[in-house]
């Protein structure tokens, strides 16, 4: 006979499981109805990030699943607190990341009673996650092993083929913490990812690779593969064709990579691609997104992701094939290449050279602080980079021009592009890699998670803060208003620095006044969080993009 199921021994089943699955760390916000599994983890010895903010919170737990490949668990109570998740899992929806959110919910006879702290939590996530089940009390059912198969099938379908968020509701009726009752042996999940080792491709590959003018495009990758990316660069050297490499891809370090496309497309002269070969997914380059999706399509356009990722904003169909980097390069590159083509690629890369010629003197001679020369700065002595949405994440992708040695980890909230979330986000990559991390935010990214800089305690993490007091990027998008108007309501300036902001949540600060003086403080690194703030001016910023933009222009295309 089955022992009864009381809220304590649901509890402790749901923490031994997370054990069993070999995931180490728990971020939960507090709350009285998650009690049960709260008290189970504060029992198990398991290590657990608390938060006092939701939406942090579960940007905390993206951050780690981001950085480490593993699924992170998030925990919060009843009510408002789990529509605080949405956010976050929506990113881990667009990004194809494994978080797993269990959400403590009031009985469902209380729903649409007017009881206190009691939503519809059940789909509160519409088709945000990849799987939701919302789990009876504990007492309705007749044996632990109906709740735990629910849960069983969340975990696996979190880090199936489509890896994503999942969402598990649980349901605990008062007292909350009475009797406990003993609890089953459990087995967790010991097969965190799917393996795709098997190759298909749907196109005639000697057919592909036998136009004159192909090009290796590296979009963003997950971490995993941001590890294998020297396998695409050998690829695309057998193949002839030249590498271009995103900002969020972890390539733009190696030897022969193409950096600056974005500058280089400006030109209407450079010959369209006849193939294009893509790893990972979407970019942050417009301009290079649409030099390719002009030309090519359908069998000509072959995107290679692991998480089978759709990213066809012009709807051009793209061959998709699901593969993760390593095996696909090995499994192509068994085929005879030819060794002809190099032209291409070498034309490509005197291009790129040239322009970063022209980036690096125009911007050494610039005796200001330039958000480029920033971007090109942390770059330079970043081994992990957290980059935030709108003008950081795009200057990096133009600027960031010196090869180095080693191995680069970059990331960044891309699947939704939006500002929020991005300090919890680093915190968390910095707990899921162990290493010090440097991130480069815009000055309204910080505002809207300030509360998320107490999860930084403790944490060998730089914030580099480009605050240019508003929203710098709507410069450069074709608004048809007067300045007033885009001044007021678009770029929305606030009149506000750091330093007061730091200091309450004990952040180290320092006013940065030159590129010589960032690159002393970036130097140096640092075992303690910090905020490094660098003031500029948006209407000089637009400028200078504008001045540069000119000047390759000059420089010519890239031959056919």
């Amino acid at each position: 006979m089955n022992a009864p199921v009381t809220n304590r021994s649901w509890g402790r089943a749901i923490v031994a499981f997370i054990q069993a699955s070999g995931i180490h760390r728990v971020f939960l916000s507090p709350g009285a109805r998650s009690s049960p599994v709260v008290a189970a983890l504060a029992d198990s010895g398991m290590e657990y990030v608390s938060h006092y903010d939701e939406r942090g919170m579960a940007f905390a737990a993206l951050g780690c699943a981001l950085a480490s490949g593993e699924p992170s668990v998030c925990l919060t109570t009843s009510g408002s607190a789990v529509a605080n998740l949405l956010p976050a899992c929506v990113e881990a929806s667009q990004s194809h990341v494994p978080v797993i959110f269990l959400t403590a919910d009031r009985p469902s006879e209380l729903r649409g009673t007017g009881a206190n702290q009691t939503i519809q939590q059940p789909g509160i996530f519409g088709g945000y996650v990849r799987f939701a089940v919302d789990l009876p009390s504990p007492e309705e059912v007749t044996g632990i092993d109906e709740l735990l198969e629910p849960l069983r099938e969340a975990f696996k379908t979190a880090i199936g083929k489509c890896p994503g968020p999942v969402h598990v509701n649980l349901q605990f009726r008062e007292p909350l913490l009475g009797a406990d009752s003993p609890i089953p042996e459990l087995r967790g999940l010991t097969d965190h990812k799917s393996s795709i080792d098997e190759v298909q491709l749907p196109v005639d590959w000697h057919s592909f690779i036998s136009a004159k003018r192909g090009v290796v495009v590296v979009g963003r990758l997950d971490a995993s593969s941001q590890r294998e990316v020297g396998s695409i660069v050998a690829l695309a050297k057998g193949l002839g064709w030249p590498v271009i490499a995103d900002a969020l891809s972890g390539a733009r370090h190696l030897p022969g990579v193409v950096r600056h496309a974005d500058w280089i497309l400006r030109r209407n002269d450079v010959p369209k691609p006849e193939r294009v070969l893509q790893f990972g997914g979407s970019l942050v380059s417009k301009v290079l997104g649409e030099w390719i999706s002009t030309s090519c399509g359908g069998v000509d356009w072959v995107q290679v992701s692991p998480a089978g990722e759709v990213w066809d904003p012009w709807g051009r169909n793209p061959t998709r094939v699901c593969a993760a980097v390593s095996p696909f390069c090995l499994s192509v590159g068994k085929t005879a290449v030819p060794q002809s083509k190099s032209f291409w690629s070498e034309a490509w890369q005197q291009a790129d050279g040239a322009v970063g010629n022209l980036l690096a003197e125009h911007l050494h001679s610039n005796p200001g602080l330039t958000e480029p020369d920033i971007a090109r700065l942390v770059g330079r002595y970043a081994n992990v980079v957290f980059l935030g949405n709108s003008m950081p994440v795009r200057d990096f992708d133009s600027s960031d021009f010196l090869e180095r040695e080693g191995f680069r980890l970059v990331f960044g909230n891309r699947g939704a592009s939006g500002i929020d979330g991005n300090i919890a986000t680093i915190s968390g990559i910095a707990r899921g890699c162990g290493s010090p991390v440097l991130a480069l935010l815009g000055d309204l990214a910080v505002l809207h998670d300030m509360n998320s800089l107490h999860l930084l305690r403790g944490l060998p993490v730089t914030i580099v803060v480009v605050n240019n007091d508003g929203g710098g990027i709507f410069r450069f998008l074709p608004l048809s208003v007067g300045d007033s108007q885009r001044e007021l309501l678009w770029e929305t300036p606030h009149g506000m620095d750091f330093e007061k902001g730091a200091s309450q949540f004990g952040i180290s600060y320092s006013r940065i006044s030159c590129a010589n003086e960032l690159e002393m403080h970036l130097k140096v690194g640092s075992t303690w969080p910090r905020l490094l703030e660098c003031r500029t001016n948006r209407a000089e910023n637009y400028a200078l993009h504008q001045e540069i933009a000119s000047r390759v222009l000059a420089l010519g295309g890239v031959p056919s």
